[in-house]
């Protein structure tokens, strides 16, 4: 057994601290004297101590599960610099060879902590390696997403189980902020044998917290740039997607506030970048959809807003809580429009699958002339990404089908079974999202109830003192701003298209954004399969647009359906050298927002365009098109034209519309 001086030693030693904060040592402790531990801290307590000093005193690897990938990013950076543990991780933001170090490292007993991403453990290979591995402890960062009852279950967490089920002998400690009392009790459930909870108080004294209400995304825009205003410091703002991310980073950026955006879209380097950048402070506001995590060490954010509707209340209070974690005065706000809730059933929808949807995929993987892979089981079934994979994770669980590997690449083998496809878990998850949700859509109306406290005791708290600063306890008001500048601003704004440096594009522009059934988007749309001719505000607004590149050339995509592509080719003729050079060598079977998901219409169009041999000119070329969705097409229209020369190619579309996953469509 190790002493308590011992620890303390190590703690000043290792890593700089006179003194343990409250519930570390008692965490330490039980986790090295009883082997499994459950520790429930409020953002900002200093979870990871909790293991990293016992990965220090074991003798083996340490294992920190997380689906935080800024946590592994920024932890990796001070662990060795700061605390001379040597650590390593394996991601799907790391290159190939970066893993493959990390492997290595790992096996020679190089390094004290080694961090995965939960989803490495779905791979047959990889889950083999991890359990090779001479692991001391085992850490389940996030361990809500265990448990059927959590607010964000996911379902390459029940690969977790198996791990710690196979390796009886090894330590394990489950790290959440949120866990209600059912959902703590499912955790320690599926850790097996005797588990010690520690919960702490999740009280936040120094958070302010506030709820404005609004109509719209323009009142939401107006009130965020008058918020702003008034805030010191740097802060962030969480956006439920991507496009939303990008809409409020442009707004503030053009209302001349030092903002950015991060979200899953950017390359890992990207993320990187970005996130360090955030740390120094290079800017004011960075505006995030929860892809930025939960890990990132910056104690000292001012202000956190939450632009859209969190899907629950334990999402609510992880992420309000990055949000003044060095103690002192910080600022939790959330602009709740109604109409938000749209979006959040959405996403519950999107993740529950229907029992029509396992017999879908386990009929394709049944007949299939060879074991699939989970690409063509997407492109098959022509459902969302994410409900595939919750199928096919339960699939594997329930024994009616067997993950292998063949050459690196794993597919999916049936096994023959008699009973029925028991689905209960999903009525659970549906109840339990829905009334996150219902629960969250409350904590925005209610007018009576101290809103940390209202936090606590939906958190597992039982009753939990006022905070005696949120918007309740001390009323504040939020003046409404003005709104006729913000609705120009979204009337007018050009929608960037990101770079694909895979596909040698550089970033692009749209005119319309098709989500927001703008007028002129709606009048595009309805005349561009019978209209011949041009509108001259559009034409206007088109050609001011591409100016800033100092085009070469402009080639316009094929179409069989824009009834004015004539004119337009012609107009952009009087401009700029037009090249008509690319067409299909034969259609598409289908029209791509008939499709069911991306994996189709990537397929539906791959190969099937060609381009009249010629050498193009130097500088830059736009590719021009009427409208793009998933923007394969201009993906497919990028690779024909690269084959054989490198281009400098820029997309511009007139409208950018979001197809549907799982179904036909816009959005």
């Amino acid at each position: 057994m190790i002493s308590e001086r011992c620890l303390h030693q190590e703690l000043e030693k290792r890593f700089g601290f006179t003194s343990f904060r409250p519930f570390q040592l008692q965490a330490i402790q039980t986790l090295l004297c009883e082997g499994k531990a459950l520790a429930i801290l409020p953002t900002g307590h200093g979870k990871s101590l909790l293991y990293q000093l016992p990965a220090v005193l074991l003798d083996g690897l340490t294992v920190v599960i997380s689906p935080l990938l800024a946590l592994m990013r920024d932890q990796l950076q001070h662990l060795e610099k700061k605390f001379g543990i040597a650590a390593a991780s394996i991601n799907t933001d790391q290159s190939d060879e970066e893993n493959a170090r990390a492997r290595h490292l790992a096996q020679e007993g190089k390094i004290k902590i080694l961090f995965i991403a939960p989803e490495q453990l779905d791979h047959v290979d990889r889950f083999t390696f991890i359990q090779s591995l001479n692991c001391a402890l085992i850490v389940v960062d996030e361990a809500h997403c265990i448990s059927t009852w959590g607010h964000d279950f996911r379902p390459s967490y029940r690969q977790i189980i198996r791990f710690i089920q196979q390796m009886p002998n090894t330590k394990v400690l489950g790290l959440t902020a949120t866990a209600n009392r059912k959902t703590e009790a499912d955790i320690c459930h599926q850790f097996g044998g005797a588990v010690t909870v520690l919960r702490h108080s999740l009280n936040r004294p120094n958070l302010s917290l506030g709820i404005i209400p609004c109509t719209s995304l323009a009142d939401k825009l107006a009130q965020l740039k008058q918020l702003l205003t008034h805030f010191e410091g740097t802060g962030l703002i969480y956006c439920a997607t991507r496009d939303r991310v990008e809409l409020v980073a442009d707004f503030l950026q053009d209302m001349g506030i030092s903002a950015t955006g991060y979200h899953a879209g950017f390359t890992a380097e990207q993320k990187r970048h970005l996130q360090s950048a955030f740390i120094r402070d290079d800017f004011t506001v960075l505006v995030a959809t929860n892809a930025l995590g939960m890990g990132i060490d910056k104690p000292n954010i001012r202000f956190l807003i939450h632009f859209d509707l969190p899907g629950s209340i334990t999402a609510y209070y992880q992420e309000v809580g990055r949000a003044g974690r060095d103690g002192k005065e910080a600022t939790g706000l959330l602009l709740f429009d109604p109409a938000d809730t749209k979006i959040q059933r959405h996403f519950i929808y999107s993740a529950i699958p229907k029992k029509e949807d396992f017999h879908k995929t386990l009929t394709y993987i049944q007949e299939a002339n060879e074991a699939p892979s989970l690409m063509s089981i997407k492109c098959a079934t022509g459902m969302h990404p994410t409900r595939t994979t919750v199928i096919l994770a339960e699939l594997v669980e329930q024994g009616w089908l067997t993950k292998q590997s063949q050459q690196g690449k794993q597919v999916y083998l049936p096994n023959p079974q008699n009973q029925e496809i028991d689905l209960s878990r999903y009525t659970i998850q549906n109840q339990v999202k829905t009334e996150e949700l219902q629960a969250m859509i409350h904590y925005c109306n209610q007018t009576s109830t101290c809103q940390m406290g209202l936090l606590r005791h939906a958190l597992g708290e039982e009753n939990p003192e006022p905070c005696g600063k949120c918007a309740i306890c001390l009323p504040k008001s939020y003046p409404k701003a003005p709104l006729e500048r913000i609705e120009q601003w979204l009337d007018q704004r050009a929608i960037p298209l990101p770079a694909k440096p895979r596909y040698k594009l550089r970033q692009g522009m749209a005119l319309f954004e098709g989500t927001m059934r703008l007028p002129p988007f709606v009048t595009f749309m309805r005349e561009r399969q019978t209209k011949t001719t041009i509108d001259p505000d559009l034409a206007d607004r088109v050609l001011k647009a591409i100016e800033q590149w100092n085009l070469a050339a402009i080639i316009p995509l094929p179409s069989h359906t824009w009834a004015a592509r004539t004119a337009w080719c012609a107009l952009l003729k009087k401009h700029y050298p037009l090249l008509d050079l690319l067409s299909w060598k034969s259609p598409p079977k289908a029209r791509q927002g008939e499709l069911l998901n991306n994996d189709q219409r990537r397929d539906n169009v791959h190969g099937l365009m060609q381009a009249t041999p010629q050498q193009l000119p130097n500088g830059p070329l736009l590719l021009f098109d009427d409208y793009i969705g998933s923007g394969e097409t201009l993906r497919e229209a990028a690779r024909t034209l690269t084959q054989t020369q490198k281009l400098q190619l820029i997309p511009f579309t007139i409208a950018l519309v979001k197809w549907h996953l799982g179904k036909p469509g816009m959005v």
